[in-house]
């Protein structure tokens, strides 16, 4: 089912270019659909995204070591730090 979603959601633009091109403009309901369609997706692409962040705060801060780490100071810094870890 998750390798479904995925492929549906990696051709989604390609669909929804398409549905662009296709869409009868003086229909209201192929309007609402398509703008219903292309919010979703949007939507969905956006929580997908805070998703990534939070989970990535959570696995490269498991100690807490970086937020109270007074040594780190830039980016360089960091990335010497977790490749110590």
């Amino acid at each position: 089912m998750n390798s479904l979603f995925q492929k549906i959601f990696k051709w989604m633009p390609v669909v929804l270019f398409f549905l662009l091109i296709m869409v009868d403009r003086t229909n209201i309901f192929h309007v609402v659909g398509y703008i219903l369609l292309l919010l979703s997706y949007t939507a969905i692409l956006i929580l997908r995204l805070l998703y990534a962040k939070k989970d990535w705060h959570k696995e490269y801060n498991k100690d807490g070591n970086v937020q109270n780490n007074q040594t780190i100071k830039k980016l360089d810094d960091l990335k010497d730090n977790l490749n110590e870890i």
